[in-house]
């Protein structure tokens, strides 16, 4: 890689970037990889496109430079790249749209069950469900009612709940990371609940199209920008690089309490930042290297507080 694509992922702004034990293994190339090509199906009908996005990943790969080997550098350079090659700069927009609709239908069947005296936990067994929902496969047979009791009656540590709660309340500002399209609508709950106890809350999605994540376009078709103070990281990045990220985020990044991160992109990304605000990660365990990371177990739902250095974690049932 030439020098002008590698510095914009310097560090800025305090946002301290660390080596870390979690680094880019061969499983996790074959993940990408598979990624790229589902991406170039999305994103065009035409066999040569397809052919030219894997073409371009690939030679990608062979010629990056070390510094560039972690999960959401590569994984996001190579959608950037699915996107040139195919003249299509938002390849799941379709599949988006449809999570957002589908999310907004399960919930809407499910009023009795999500009611105004939901618990703390409860609302985040309900933030995790989206975090397991394949729209794309829709390959769940339960109703979205059946899903919704599963996810309330998932038992988590006592112990990590009290410590999320006690955090929640002392906290003033709270940033809440959005991860997937479609899941979005499930976080409203944990949003509503956690600005129940107190703190403010300002919501992050992606700054541009990247994968199947949540951009503003999402965060309006579900009405979250109503529910809460909505921004942008200021990158089409899945995940948060502080180079390439926007001041304003940067600005509330660092000013916030705690930090509430869904999903496994920005999982990934924030073990690389050690100077950051307390992190709760809520995220559905989906390969071995997260699964070693947190000492949890593939398929498991995994809540998890991360301060000062230090990591407790609970990985949950599978819902």
């Amino acid at each position: 890689m030439n020098s002008r694509r590698s510095s914009r992922f310097s560090n800025i702004l305090g946002c301290e970037v660390i080596p870390t034990d979690f680094e880019l293994t061969a499983e996790c190339l074959a993940c990408i990889l598979r990624q790229v090509l589902e991406a170039s199906e999305e994103a065009s009908k035409d066999v040569r496109l397809r052919y030219q996005a894997v073409r371009d990943a690939v030679i990608y790969l062979n010629t990056a430079s070390s510094q560039e080997w972690d999960h959401v550098r590569v994984a996001s350079e190579l959608h950037r790249i699915v996107r040139e090659a195919t003249g299509n700069p938002d390849p799941y927009r379709e599949l988006k749209r449809m999570s957002n609709r589908v999310a907004l239908e399960w919930l809407s069947k499910s009023r009795g069950t999500v009611g105004s005296d939901l618990g703390l936990i409860d609302a985040v067994s309900i933030a995790a469900l989206g975090n397991m929902i394949d729209y794309g496969a829709m390959r769940t047979f339960e109703s979205p009612a059946a899903l919704i009791t599963k996810a309330v009656d998932t038992r988590m540590d006592p112990k990590i709940v009290a410590q999320l709660e006690r955090l929640v309340k002392a906290s003033r500002h709270i940033l809440y990371l959005c991860d997937n399209a479609g899941e979005i609508a499930f976080d409203k709950v944990l949003v509503s609940k956690i600005q129940s106890l107190g703190p403010e809350v300002t919501v992050a999605v992606r700054g541009g199209s990247i994968m199947n994540d949540a951009t503003i376009d999402d965060a309006l078709d579900v009405e979250m920008t109503k529910l809460a103070n909505t921004i942008t990281t200021g990158a089409a990045v899945c995940g948060i690089v502080p180079a390439v990220c926007s001041q304003e985020f940067l600005e509330v990044f660092n000013e916030a309490n705690l930090i509430v991160s869904k999903g496994q992109g920005n999982v990934e990304s924030l073990v690389r930042i050690n100077r950051k605000p307390t992190t709760v990660y809520i995220s559905k365990v989906k390969c071995d290297p997260i699964a070693k990371r947190f000492g949890s177990k593939v398929g498991s739902t995994m809540l998890a507080i991360e301060k000062a250095g230090s990591t407790e974690h609970r990985s949950d049932g599978v819902l």
